[in-house]
């Protein structure tokens, strides 16, 4: 295994991943991982959708089960249970509530279902919004990671030059804050699709994440950097081979990797 934990992990709570929970454990320790965490998408209230995330009820059975698991697998693999979170500034204080009751959060960007939704259509405004959120949140110290930063070109068609003063402030934030970046590994599963970028005057065929000319730049900051399996079925986790697709993009960036993932324990109010 090339990097011993994985802590994005979701449950079939979310309404789009399949499996059971200890299923994830087993198929993480046949893996080789030695840290697990389940990240499942955080339940807002009134906001129920069972297509992307648990109904708000759920969120205490999902904590006891994941907690269940770790006590069983204690001499085989360290699992921890935590959110993936869009930041929304309303619900700073849900956030915090919600970190107390957890061992981490991540931070992924997508808003799906609460409000604009960046991975259908992404224009130079709605990349500005984007870039403000993943600020706002990072500024708040209550995530450990965050993840696919390079989400919003699933709602573009051009890497232009906003989306390159959109990878440095993303790239700032990090260092500003200490968040590191997640390369994603489940972005592969959308294929490839034509884009335009800077670099050449037609459309070419690209992976929409990991994006090479993003984390080119992110490169220049020398930001602490993460694969991110992003699970939706148990199988996933032993999905090597996609962090070789990842290198055969990215690799010759020489990437700040780090080693092991510290969970976030600076939650701010």
């Amino acid at each position: 295994m090339k990097q011993k934990f994985n802590i994005h992990t979701h449950t079939s709570r979310c309404g789009h991943a399949r499996g059971h929970d200890e299923q994830y454990v087993l198929a993480a320790i046949e893996a080789g991982f030695n840290t697990l965490g389940f990240s499942d998408h955080i339940p807002y209230p009134n906001a129920n959708d069972n297509e992307s995330r648990m109904d708000d009820t759920q969120s205490q059975e999902y904590l006891d089960s994941i907690n269940s698991l770790k006590e069983k697998y204690i001499k085989k693999i360290d699992v921890k249970v935590g959110f993936e979170v869009e930041y929304l500034p309303k619900y700073h204080n849900y956030y915090y509530d919600m970190r107390k009751k957890c061992d981490y959060l991540i931070l992924g960007q997508h808003t799906k279902y609460l409000g604009y939704d960046f991975d259908c259509f992404c224009n130079d405004a709605d990349l500005d919004s984007y870039c403000t959120q993943i600020e706002q949140g990072m500024a708040t110290n209550l995530f450990t990671y965050l993840a696919h930063p390079d989400y919003f070109l699933l709602g573009r068609n051009n890497f232009n030059e906003q989306c390159i003063k959109a990878a440095h402030r993303i790239g700032q934030a990090s260092i500003k804050y200490d968040v590191p970046l997640e390369i994603n590994l489940n972005g592969f599963k959308y294929g490839k699709k034509k884009f335009k970028t800077l670099k050449h005057s037609d459309y070419q065929d690209y992976y929409i994440y990991p994006f090479y000319d993003f984390w080119e730049i992110i490169k220049t900051y020398n930001c602490k950097v993460v694969y991110g399996f992003d699970a939706h079925a148990p199988l996933s986790l032993m999905d090597e081979y996609k962090i070789d697709i990842a290198n055969s993009i990215i690799g010759d960036l020489n990437l700040n990797f780090i080693d092991e993932i510290k969970l976030n324990n600076k939650a701010a109010q």
